[in-house]
């Protein structure tokens, strides 16, 4: 069954009833869900959005659905198992994740107090992210550049390259050789919770990802870090304190171009320091994880 049928699940049942009657050729498409209060539910299929009425396979019951305020509610209350509370520290930063790993981004009104994380006061949208464990070969380029110590690597690509399944994969392929590998996956999007973490994997989650790198050097002792999107400059000095202890490190960066990653203050940092040996930059949403070309650095 594809992992479609099973995310949406996690919607509440007047929702995820009609969304599970739309055909496989059509659900093994859709990368994301959209919510909006006062609009119709909208899906990003490879390389365009559309309304989910536009679709001729869609159910009666969605044509004419538009979500109400008290609905968009229902739904981000279900998708966090009845219990905002226990899920704050992810909506402070604009997301949640569900039980099946898929992440949720969450836009509306928030409100926060000086020195205090921000508190969600009303969802006004929603953007369901289909999480999919798809294998993909690495190609021969890329094997020969993890075979031995390759201090930094980036996999850059915009919005649903597939740059996440290719860190997946890579995480995989240097743990079956052999490498000790420290993946510091804030928001389970790597190994979601409940998946089983594949062998020779030390997986921190939960955690921001400059502290996780931290706990990892300090108590895993590490070959290789591994992250999904690299963020600020925190990070990059996380990453400062494995390099100078011999520690490789593999993350992802949102960029639509090699040049694009080039103009990032956090790329320019880690050139400048020495750490960056290779550049993959993957070909877009409509190949993901399709490697275009590789920068030896």
């Amino acid at each position: 069954m594809d992992a479609y049928y099973q995310a949406v699940q996690a919607f509440p049942s007047w929702l995820a009833h009609p969304l599970a009657r739309l055909p496989a050729d059509v659900t093994g498409q859709i990368h994301e869900i959209r919510l909006r209060t006062g609009c119709p539910p909208e899906v990003t299929l490879p390389g365009k959005r559309c309304a989910l009425r536009e679709l001729p396979e869609c159910p009666e019951g969605l044509r004419t659905l538009k979500l109400t305020q008290l609905q968009l509610e229902e739904i981000l209350d279900t998708l966090c198992g009845g219990s905002l509370h226990t899920h704050q520290a992810e909506l402070a930063h604009g997301y949640l994740t569900t039980a099946s790993g898929c992440r949720v981004g969450v836009a509306g009104r928030y409100a926060a107090d000086t020195g205090q994380e921000p508190v969600l006061q009303q969802v006004k949208s929603l953007n369901f992210r289909i999480a999919r464990a798809v294998s993909i070969s690495l190609p021969q380029v890329l094997c020969n550049i993890l075979q031995a110590p390759f201090t930094g690597l980036l996999v850059v690509g915009p919005p649903d390259s597939g740059k996440t399944t290719l860190l997946r994969q890579i995480a995989r392929w240097l743990a079956e050789h052999g490498r000790a590998v420290a993946v510091a996956d804030e928001r389970g999007e790597l190994f979601p919770p409940g998946a089983e973490t594949p062998a020779g994997l030390d997986c921190l989650s939960g955690l921001p990802k400059g502290q996780a790198v931290q706990m990892a050097l300090r108590t895993l002792a590490p070959q290789v870090i591994l992250l999904d999107e690299l963020g600020g400059m925190e990070e990059v000095r996380a990453l400062e304190q494995g390099f100078f202890s011999g520690v490789d490190f593999l993350a992802s960066l949102h960029a639509s171009s090699a040049e694009d990653a080039f103009r990032r203050p956090q790329v320019q940092a880690l050139q400048k320091s020495g750490m960056l040996h290779a550049l993959v930059v993957l070909e877009g949403c409509t190949a993901p994880g399709v490697i275009r070309e590789v920068w030896m650095l």
